[in-house]
């Protein structure tokens, strides 16, 4: 009881002490859920309209792309500026998807099915698939719709091909996916933009005068007056016509977020000694290849080009004029070089020659495994038999083949030892361009057992097996630490921005003053791989100098002069330029008005009143877009076409010059005039360019946050 009653006198105590506990735990929670939205506002590498992108979404989208980029050029390591187009490509998927998407949602734009199909392999054929070489056939280039068809047999039934194929099927899956997704994509945002240009009609008037604006054209005789003749002292333009000029033009000068750096790049070369290195090691490379009896052995361990077991005809070695020249006049077992161009070393051997067909047309069937390989084989003789006794080998393809040719009648089509036939085997080569036309034979590939049959085949032609190895010059590691080493003690001596400027050009390097970078950019002028100094310059501050950044075949080192705010270009930073046009203007009053006053009559004495001699140009109509040997002149083209015959104009102050002009010629096209297809054709004109503008005109008025810069 006395214990209760101690906690009652206590009670106001215990109710602020638990209630301060409850402030801790709430302000706690607090803050450790702003820190999360915190953290979560700092993975979002953009935002478009309120919707974040977060990093490993945006980073595993960048992935896919860049494995589908890896299949469909064959290569395993992309370039920087591979890696570059990828990234730009999903930053512009991203944002297209989020301004684009609410819009078809709410019109109920939609690609069904049915759509998806007739895309596909029906009669509208989309444009991605007819782009595609895979589908394309090889003897008339144009879109092949069984290759379609066959390949998604294949993918469909990956399981049902030997464990060897599933792998590439799959990757061939993958690349469907991503095609179909983009077909999909391309037939939405095709819908979108057709529904809005119906809204942009053409009537007869617009029909009318385009026909006539194409269908006149002018031949003139010319002189020109340079505004350059003009004096600018004599130009007073006012502050108040600069700013009104600006007002009208605010929307021009609308620029993004930049940085200005002033930068050094020194080029990473390879030094004397380099040279010197690289020839010592090609003389003992071509010691060896006189000596060596395994020449494919010392070429793919020497050379930067892997050796080709394949005999070559001419034409194979393509525009190689060397090696074309070597082989032409080379007995076997010769050798050319080392031979030094193009900043390589090459040494070229004759191997092997012989003569046969440069290429031959060869069908296939794969046949299914037996329970062993002699029972395969078995099999294989037992069908031979048939084909050889005047069995039709395509419809024993239909029967027997479990390959995709299968649905071809087994044709594979025309092949070279170099081309396809290298990443089968030996074996298969060597059968295909050994056997007569219309002969059949058993041969093992990677695959499986084929019999194949060789259906046709070019004349024979002298055809070369041959070594090349080739050795380019790269800088050392001693060159490369000698180019660092040199900068770095540059940039210490000199460890400001204005001792750098100052000191650059008598230490023999080359300062590129104030330029701008911006946050998206991957280069900085024709520095390639300069990423890393944007980034830099973005995340420090005016007056600070980078580290040495190696950027491709570049050392990098900059300075940080400032930043440009994201908005309008200020009046000041404008004033020259648009003071420039407010003069020519003037300077074309002026001109024009002294040669009028003069009242001359003819092109020859506006010419010599000019000091300069008349030209011609000819074919001038409306739409004329630029006119040649003078440049864009939108009043010229009117007043050409408005002038009379023979008639010398009055002199017209253009954008560059004052003019004046006779129409010495004139043509009339003959087509007659079709009201419906002049609109047609305007109206085509229209949805070609609606696409584009709308979109654009969608992402200056998307609210788009764009933090790639955060992350690479």
């Amino acid at each position: 009881m006395a214990t209760l009653e101690k906690i009652r006198n206590k009670a106001g105590l215990l109710v602020t002490i638990v209630g301060v506990a409850l402030f801790a735990f709430i302000i706690g929670d607090l803050l450790n859920s702003g820190s999360s939205f915190i953290n979560r506002n700092q993975n979002n590498v953009i935002v478009v309209n309120g919707n974040a992108v977060d990093y490993q979404d945006y980073m595993n989208r960048e992935n896919e792309l860049t494995e589908i980029y890896k299949l469909q050029t064959g290569t395993t390591n992309l370039s920087e500026s591979y890696m570059n187009q990828i990234r730009q490509s999903v930053y512009e998927e991203v944002v297209m998807e989020n301004i684009m998407d609410p819009r078809l949602e709410d019109l109920g734009i939609v690609v069904t099915s049915q759509e998806m199909t007739d895309m596909v392999e029906g009669e509208n054929i989309s444009p991605i698939l007819l782009q595609l070489p895979m589908f394309q056939n090889p003897q008339t280039g144009g879109f092949d719709r069984n290759a379609v068809i066959m390949f998604l047999n294949q993918i469909k039934n990956i399981e049902s091909y030997p464990e060897n194929v599933q792998g590439q099927l799959l990757q061939g899956k993958a690349l469907w996916m991503f095609w179909e997704k983009n077909i999909k994509r391309n037939r939405l945002t095709e819908k979108y933009t057709t529904l809005l240009s119906k809204a942009v009609v053409a009537n007869s008037l617009e029909a009318k005068d385009a026909f006539n604006s194409s269908s006149v054209s002018s031949d003139i005789a010319y002189v020109m007056e340079s505004f350059a003749n003009a004096a600018d002292s004599t130009i007073n333009i006012p502050a108040s016509e600069i700013e009104k000029l600006y007002n009208e033009r605010k929307e021009m000068f609308r620029q993004q977020e930049a940085c200005i750096i002033d930068y050094i790049a020194v080029d990473i070369v390879p030094s004397q000694n380099d040279y010197d290195q690289v020839a010592k090691e090609m003389d003992a490379i071509l010691t060896e290849l006189t000596t060596t009896d395994n020449i494919a052995a010392l070429t793919n361990e020497k050379s930067e080009r892997k050796y080709v077991n394949a005999f070559f005809s001419e034409k194979g070695f393509s525009t190689d004029r060397d090696a074309i020249d070597f082989v032409l006049s080379a007995e076997i077992g010769d050798i050319e070089g080392p031979i030094f161009k193009d900043n390589q070393y090459r040494i070229l051997k004759l191997v092997d020659k012989t003569e046969n067909a440069d290429s031959v047309h060869v069908s296939e069937m794969l046949l299914a495994l037996r329970a062993t390989e002699a029972e395969t084989k078995a099999y294989a003789d037992s069908i031979l038999n048939v084909i050889k006794n005047g069995a039709d080998f395509a419809e024993l393809v239909q029967k027997h083949s479990v390959d995709q040719m299968a649905e071809n009648s087994g044709k594979i089509g025309w092949l070279t030892e170099a081309g396809a036939l290298q990443g089968i085997n030996e074996e298969f080569k060597k059968t295909v361009f050994s056997l007569p036309v219309g002969q059949s034979a058993i041969v093992k590939s990677n695959y499986g057992m084929h019999i194949v049959k060789v259906t046709d085949r070019t004349r024979n032609v002298p055809k070369y097996k041959v070594a090349d190895i080739v050795y380019t010059v790269t800088p050392s590691s001693a060159t490369r630490s000698q180019l660092y080493n040199t900068l770095s003690q540059f940039i210490a001596k000199n460890n400001s921005p204005e001792k750098m400027e100052t000191a650059a050009k008598e230490n023999g390097y080359n300062l590129i003053a104030n330029a701008r970078v911006y946050n998206t950019d991957m280069a900085i002028g024709n520095i390639t791989g300069a990423r890393q100094v944007v980034r830099w310059a973005f995340n420090s501050k005016k007056g600070q100098i980078s580290e040495i950044n190696e950027c491709d075949d570049k050392f990098v080192v900059a300075t940080h002069k400032g930043r440009l705010p994201e908005g309008y270009q200020s009046l000041a930073s404008v004033t020259p330029q648009l003071k420039a046009e407010l003069a020519a203007r003037k300077k074309g009053e002026e001109l024009a008005a002294n040669l009028k006053s003069k009242n001359l009559s003819t092109i020859t004495a506006y010419a010599d009143a000019m000091n300069t001699n008349p030209d011609t140009v000819r074919f001038i109509t409306m739409a004329t877009s630029r006119i040649t040997n003078i440049g864009v002149e939108p009043k010229l083209n009117a007043l050409v076409t408005a002038t009379p015959l023979n008639k010398v104009s009055e002199p017209v102050a253009g954008n560059n010059g004052v003019y004046v002009f006779e129409v010495i010629n004139r043509t009339n096209d003959n087509s007659s005039y079709d009201e419906k297809r002049q609109i047609s054709m305007l109206e085509a004109n229209s949805s070609y360019r609606v696409g584009g503008l709308v979109f654009r005109y969608m992402q200056q008025n998307a609210k788009i946050e764009d933090n790639r810069i955060r992350f690479y």
